[in-house]
C-alpha cells in the first residue's frame, strides 16, 4: 500500500485512554441515580463513590465492591454511604479495591418506594506511583540522620562508659574502646542504610512494572480486491500465550474501532472489525485522506474488564475505492464536514465555561430541518454515542448516554451472578441477544455524563442514527485548567 508506519506509543502510556473516573446514569429499582466512582491510583487502594438520587426522600444508600471472580456471593458486605450535608439526595462512601482486574460497585438504594440495586462496572488497575512530597522527604531525611546518630551514640556508650561502675571516670583505654566500637559500627550502619535504599528502589521498580499499560500491537494496511483493509495484530506475549480471558460482544460487536487523523482538519471513522484469530482484528477502510492517524480499538473481556487497544499509522497518499465506500449500516466516517442535506442539526446546548475535572453533562440539542424533534433510532443499543479525544491523543473516551461503562460489562456481571457459566468459567452468552430492537423515538436532546480530565483542545464527535443513516457531528472545545472560556463550534 502507499505507506504504513507504526508510530511510537511511548507518549500515550501515561494518557487517559478511557475515563479515569467512572460515570453512570441510570435507575436502581424505582430510583433515578447518578453514580461517580473514582478508582485509586494504586492497588490495593480506596475508591471514592459518589451517589446522587433524584428522590431526595431516600435515606439509605449502600455501596458494595464485587470482584469478577468472587461474584456477589463471595463479595464482602456493603458499606453505608453517608449523606452529604447541605446536598439533599447526595451520598458518598469509600470502598477498598484489593486486587487488580474487573470490579463492579453494587449501589443499593432504599426509600419509601422500596429498594433497588444498580451495577456499575469499574476497572481496578494501578495507574500511578505516589511520590513523597518535598516536606515529607526532608522530614524523613532528618529523622534518618537522627536515627543513625542515635545508634552510633548508643554503640559508643555500650562499649565505653556503660561498662564502668557508677561514678567512675572513663580512662583513656575505655575511651579508645568506645571510639573503636563507633568506627566498626559506621560501615555496618552504612551497609544497612545503602542496603535499605537499594531494597526500597527495587520494590519501587517492581511496583512500577505492575502499572497498567496498553497491550502491544502492530497495524498494517493491505489491499483486498481493490478495498484497503487495516489489520491490527496483538503482539503482547501474555496475550499470544493465551493468558487473558476471552472477549465478548459489546453493543452487538466484538470490537469498536475509532480512527482519527492527528493533523487538522480532523477525520473520524467508527468501524467494527472482524477477528481473524485470537490476536488479530481486520476491517475495510473508508476513503481516508493522507495524514497521520491514531487507532483506538475498544474491546470487553468476559470478566467485564474494558480495554482499549492503541496503534497509529501514516498514509502518504489518500486511499481510493474507485468511488465506492463499502461500510456496514452500523459504521460511519466523517471527513470533518456535516453531511449536506442531511436535515439533522446537532448543537451543543450550553455555551458556558468548561474546566478540567469539573463533573457535568455534555448536552446536545437535536432538531430536523424544520426545527422539530428528530426521529432517533437506537444506534448499537443506545440513543447515541460520543467520542472525546484531546488534540494530542493523550485523552480518549467512548461515551454513552448512561455514562462511560459498556453494556457488555454490566451483562458479564449479571451472567456470572446468575451462574450462567461453563465449567471452564466462560460465560454462556445468549446468542439470540439482538440490538436496536426498539422503535424510533422523537428526541430533542441527547446527553453524556462526563468530566474532561485535563486542560487542552479537544474534539468531540456525536453520533446518532435517523432514517437508517448514522449522522456524525464534530465539535471543538477548549478546556481550561480552571473555570475559563471554552470555544465550541
Amino acid at each position: 500500500m502507499r505507506c504504513v508506519a507504526a508510530l511510537s506509543l511511548a507518549g500515550l502510556l501515561a494518557a487517559h485512554i478511557g475515563s479515569p473516573q467512572v460515570y453512570f446514569t441510570g435507575v436502581a429499582g424505582p430510583y433515578a441515580v447518578d453514580v461517580i466512582v473514582r478508582p485509586p491510583q494504586v492497588v490495593p487502594g480506596i475508591a471514592e463513590v459518589h451517589v446522587r438520587v433524584a428522590d431526595i426522600t431516600v435515606r439509605n444508600v449502600v455501596v458494595r465492591p464485587v470482584f469478577w471472580r468472587a461474584g456477589s456471593k463471595g463479595a464482602p458486605t456493603g458499606d453505608v454511604a453517608h449523606a452529604v450535608k447541605g446536598q439533599p439526595g447526595a451520598f458518598t462512601g469509600e470502598l477498598w479495591l484489593m486486587a487488580s482486574g474487573s470490579y463492579s460497585v453494587y449501589v443499593t438504594v432504599t426509600g419509601a418506594a422500596g429498594s433497588g440495586t444498580v451495577v456499575v462496572p469499574v476497572a481496578s488497575v494501578a495507574t500511578g506511583q505516589l511520590a513523597l512530597t518535598p516536606a515529607l522527604r526532608m522530614l524523613l531525611g532528618a529523622l534518618g540522620v537522627l536515627l543513625v546518630a542515635g545508634v552510633l551514640t548508643a554503640v559508643h556508650a555500650a562499649v565505653g562508659e556503660s561498662q564502668l561502675p557508677p561514678g567512675e571516670i572513663a580512662t583513656i583505654d575505655v575511651s579508645r574502646r568506645a571510639r573503636r566500637g563507633v568506627i566498626i559500627a559506621v560501615p555496618v550502619m552504612a551497609l544497612i542504610v545503602f542496603g535499605g535504599a537499594r531494597w526500597w528502589t527495587a520494590e519501587a521498580d517492581a511496583y512500577r512494572r505492575t502499572l497498567y499499560r496498553p497491550v502491544e500491537t502492530t497495524s498494517r494496511i493491505s489491499d483486498s480486491a481493490g478495498i484497503p483493509r487495516l489489520t491490527m495484530s496483538i503482539t503482547d506475549a501474555r496475550w499470544r500465550a493465551g493468558n487473558v480471558t476471552a472477549i465478548m460482544p459489546d453493543h452487538g460487536k466484538l470490537s469498536h474501532m475509532f480512527i482519527a487523523r492527528v493533523d487538522s482538519p480532523f477525520v473520524f471513522a467508527h468501524l467494527h472489525p472482524d477477528m481473524l484469530d485470537l490476536t488479530s482484528f481486520t476491517t475495510a477502510l473508508p476513503p481516508l485522506p493522507a495524514g497521520r492517524y491514531r487507532v483506538f480499538n475498544d474491546i470487553v473481556h468476559e470478566t467485564g474488564f474494558e480495554r482499549t487497544l492503541l496503534d497509529s499509522f501514516t498514509l502518504a497518499s489518500p486511499l481510493s475505492h474507485g468511488g465506492v465506500v463499502r461500510l456496514t449500516a452500523d459504521e460511519a466516517w466523517s471527513p470533518d464536514v456535516r453531511p449536506a442535506g442531511s436535515g439533522i442539526v446537532v448543537q451543543w446546548a450550553e455555551r458556558t465555561k468548561v474546566a478540567a475535572n469539573v463533573t457535568g453533562v455534555l448536552r446536545f440539542v437535536l432538531s430536523a430541518g424544520d426545527g422539530k424533534p428528530v426521529p432517533v433510532e437506537p444506534y448499537l443499543g443506545m440513543l447515541g454515542h460520543a467520542v472525546v479525544m484531546r488534540e494530542d491523543g493523550r485523552v480518549f473516551v467512548h461515551l454513552h448516554p448512561n455514562g462511560t461503562s459498556s453494556m457488555a460489562s454490566q451483562m458479564a456481571f449479571a451472567i456470572r451472578d446468575r451462574g450462567d457459566t461453563t465449567s471452564s468459567g466462560r460465560l454462556r452468552l445468549d446468542a439470540a441477544h439482538t440490538m436496536d430492537a426498539a422503535p424510533p423515538t422523537l428526541s430533542s436532546e441527547i446527553s453524556f455524563p462526563y468530566a474532561f480530565p485535563t486542560a487542552g483542545r479537544y474534539r468531540v464527535w456525536v453520533q446518532i442514527r435517523s432514517a437508517g443513516t448514522v449522522h456524525t457531528s464534530p465539535f471543538d472545545v477548549t478546556v481550561a485548567d480552571s473555570l475559563g472560556v471554552a470555544d465550541r463550534r
